[in-house]
């Protein structure tokens, strides 16, 4: 979670670029907060907190069946 309390919050464990390709360096150690936090709709809820996380970056909300495969 360093990096996450900044003006401009960003875990140091992210690599990528935030909307073209991102990944966790640290997925299999993360923090519980890390792992308690789940994306929009990821179990059928919305997370408003996610919402404002993508929103900081430009991006749009996710929508109700984005993790759906085809």
């Amino acid at each position: 979670m360093i990096g996450t309390d900044r003006k401009a919050p960003r875990c140091t464990a992210l690599e990528g670029e935030v909307g073209k390709a991102v990944s966790c360096t640290i997925y299999d150690k993360r923090s519980s907060p890390c792992r308690e936090f789940e994306a929009s709709w990821e179990n059928g809820v919305q997370n408003i907190d996610c919402d404002k996380a993508r929103a900081r970056f430009g991006l749009p909300p996710l929508q109700p069946h984005w993790n759906e495969v085809a």
